[in-house]
């Protein structure tokens, strides 16, 4: 049990040690957002930080010209700042102590924005995005720099990151939305631009919210105060984590069976050894296993879920399936595809051959197949699956590719084996088959204890702790969100959520910088995809346009370039260009960008139609087809199909079902095409009149 007490320790030096400092030397830290590489706000007084001997000096140099020097407080923490020049570089930086001296290189002055929210800004340039060969084969920008807040729930895992060149061998694994709008800021301006990605998929708005805000707001006050209470989140956090390691001690006895900490990095899971690696052998014996028979439809696709047929505790964990096949016209380009991707985690092997893994619920998977490894007769397809939540399985269809051929998978019998449960920040292996695990769930509940989840990153404050307060206060530009998805099932709170969280990081900062966001896309929301099969994103929707009643704040409206089958639009390139657009009109004083699409303005109603007015209407009204989707209603708020038109500067909207016209809305559903635009090409958001 090394492994778990290493883990405890490590969770309770999180709350204990000076978390925002990475240690460069014994008597001389540093904040872990700066290094070599890195971008500093131009023109500013930016902020430098870290950790020394209490009393002792601290003196900055750079060679710039501009210095500066503090002195570390009783409590062992420094800070002070250092004025910046116009937009230039590269620059070197030099931190002293007394004893110590630590050189930040390749330095660049220009600007700076953190990027965050969830898995629309997390996505990958590796991910599913149009023209994304190209795309990367193009970033090589060198005065382009990037820095990934790491994906952990301890926090301390920033002091792994560093900042990054935008380079084809740098650019796979950062923010898609995040680095172009840091391409089109940086080809429009000039000036070196550096993008903080900080976001984690599948995450709600109370997550990034500092706990002493969320206690302020009505929609999460007694949660949040009851926290605080308690002693705050930290120590409720070092609780859970004591407490699992009872349970799983406790499940460990019952099952006789290893338990396996899950890894801090992602290398560590790649590495991740389970000694389950003889099941992917081509001789390997499955008799024992069991079988799963698919039709091969799109509806049809191996997940945890149709698996078991039922809510278990096998919905969480590790299975493994393997799958015999023969293949005609062997061919050594062949290429292993999972377009949707594999929930969570994979480790696919071919006759025995490890051909690739991936950590992404919905990032597709694409593996090459060394020359050699196929043959024509008893081929063996072996994937290991770790799921942590939600569906688990295959997101889509799976099969073999060459340039010539295309070999589907998913029709017939699978041989099927789940091994362990994923519990209580561990991986547990057990020993039951398949009825076991079904029939004796009640059992298996009230036997093996689930304790309680560390690794929730919707923790109220989690995210806000370990992810955004060790950026505090690293001099910023601005900030960019994309995020929404997670709470369409609470939209009626979201605005004041969201407006807090928007205020409480301004406060934090002691700043009112812009905040850009991205307005959700439509999509066909329903109990697979999202756990709420009655959710209204038209509402979180309208929820985020009445957020831009807070100053300095602006929307990007997505309802044009969305998909209706996936959360995940692949157009990420717009959406990072129309993020720019709002900071080069509002901020870079480019005002022949217009920032918006037509967002709704007023009402004015007549005897029988209504005319609706827009801001943003840029050099006109447009239709790029026949305006839909408008809907209108009398008193009673029964809403028809109504005709539109553009006339002038104005919608005209009516029908013949509706005599005495009262109210009007837009895009009102889950998903809508967008139809009406300004003459720039930007949409007009959903809407809802008053």
């Amino acid at each position: 049990m090394i492994f778990i007490f290493r883990k405890i320790m490590f969770y309770i030096f999180f709350f204990l040690a000076f978390i925002n400092c990475t240690t460069k030397s014994k008597s001389l830290k540093i904040a872990a957002i700066f290094s070599d590489h890195m971008v500093l706000q131009q023109l500013s007084d930016v902020s430098i930080w870290g950790h020394g001997i209490p009393g002792k000096s601290v003196k900055i140099n750079s060679n710039w010209g501009e210095s500066s020097t503090t002195i570390v407080s009783q409590s062992g923490n420094w800070m002070t700042t250092l004025k910046t020049p116009v937009y230039g570089g590269p620059y070197e930086i030099k931190v002293k102590s007394e004893t110590d001296q630590i050189k930040f290189k390749d330095v660049l002055i220009g600007e700076v924005w953190l990027a965050s929210g969830q898995s629309n800004m997390e996505w990958p340039m590796s991910a599913r995005i149009i023209n994304q060969k190209q795309e990367i084969q193009n970033a090589n920008y060198p005065n382009i720099r990037m820095f990934s807040v790491p994906r952990n729930l301890n926090g301390i895992n920033i002091d792994l990151a560093s900042w990054k060149v935008s380079t084809l061998k740098n650019i796979s694994d950062f923010s898609a939305v995040g680095y172009f709008f840091a391409r089109e800021i940086h080809n429009r301006l000039g000036v070196p631009v550096g993008i903080i990605n900080s976001s984690w998929g599948g995450t709600r708005v109370e997550a990034w919210t500092s706990i002493e805000k969320l206690a302020e707001i009505n929609a999460s006050k007694k949660e949040a105060q009851e926290i605080i209470l308690k002693g705050g989140i930290n120590e409720i956090t070092i609780k859970k984590a004591l407490l699992n390691e009872k349970t799983i001690l406790s499940n460990e006895a019952y099952l006789n069976t290893k338990s396996y900490s899950i890894p801090d990095v992602l290398q560590g899971w790649e590495d991740l050894d389970l000694e389950d690696l003889e099941y992917s052998k081509v001789n390997f014996d499955d008799k024992d296993w069991d079988n799963l028979e698919v039709s091969g439809s799109d509806e049809d696709l191996i997940t945890f879920e149709h698996i078991f047929k039922k809510e278990t505790y096998a919905e969480d964990g590790v299975i493994w399936l393997r799958k015999k096949f023969d293949i005609n016209n062997i061919d050594t380009s062949y290429r292993f595809i999972a377009r949707g991707g594999i929930d969570d985690f994979d480790y696919t092997y071919i006759n025995g051959k490890l051909i690739g893994n991936g950590l992404s619920c919905c990032q597709e998977r694409s593996y090459n197949i060394p020359p050699g490894v196929l043959k024509e007769k008893d081929n063996v397809l072996a994937i290991r699956v770790l799921d942590l939540g939600g569906v688990g399985g295959f997101r889509s269809s799976i099969y073999l590719e060459s340039d010539k051929n295309r070999f589907e998978f998913d029709k017939g019998i699978w041989r099927f084996k789940h091994i362990a449960f994923y519990l209580n920040s561990s991986i547990q292996k057990h020993n039951l088959s398949s009825q076991q695990l079904i029939n004796d769930d009640k059992v298996l509940k009230t036997k093996i204890k689930k304790g309680l989840t560390i690794e929730d990153p919707n923790m109220y404050s989690i995210l806000y702790n370990t992810m955004i307060k060790p950026l505090i206060p690293y001099t910023l530009k601005g900030f960019l969100w994309y995020q929404g998805e997670s709470n369409v099932n609470n939209y009626d709170q979201y605005k004041s959520l969201f407006t807090s969280m928007i205020s409480d990081w301004r406060e934090k900062w002691k700043q009112d910088l812009p905040f850009y966001f991205v307005q959700i896309a439509p999509f066909i929301y329903s109990d697979i995809a999202n756990g709420c099969g009655s959710c209204l994103s038209h509402e979180l929707r309208d929820a985020q346009r009445k957020s831009l009643d807070l100053l300095k704040t602006g929307m990007v409206v997505t309802s044009d370039i969305a998909e209706k089958n996936d959360i995940h639009p692949a157009n990420k390139q717009d959406v990072g260009k129309r993020l720019a657009r709002l900071a080069l009109s509002n901020d870079y004083e480019k005002s022949e960008f217009l920032s918006s699409g037509p967002l709704y303005m007023k009402q004015k109603i007549f005897k029988s139609y209504i005319d609706l007015y827009f801001d943003y209407n840029g050099t006109g009204l447009m239709a790029k087809r026949k305006l839909q989707d408008f809907e209108i209603a009398s008193e009673d708020q029964n809403f028809h199909p109504a005709y539109a038109t553009i006339i002038e500067d104005k919608v005209r909207v009516s029908s013949k079902k509706v005599v005495n016209p009262k109210f009007v809305r837009y895009g009102w559903k889950n998903y809508f095409e967008a139809s009406l635009f300004n003459k720039e090409g930007l949409p007009a958001t959903s809407f809802r009149t008053p």
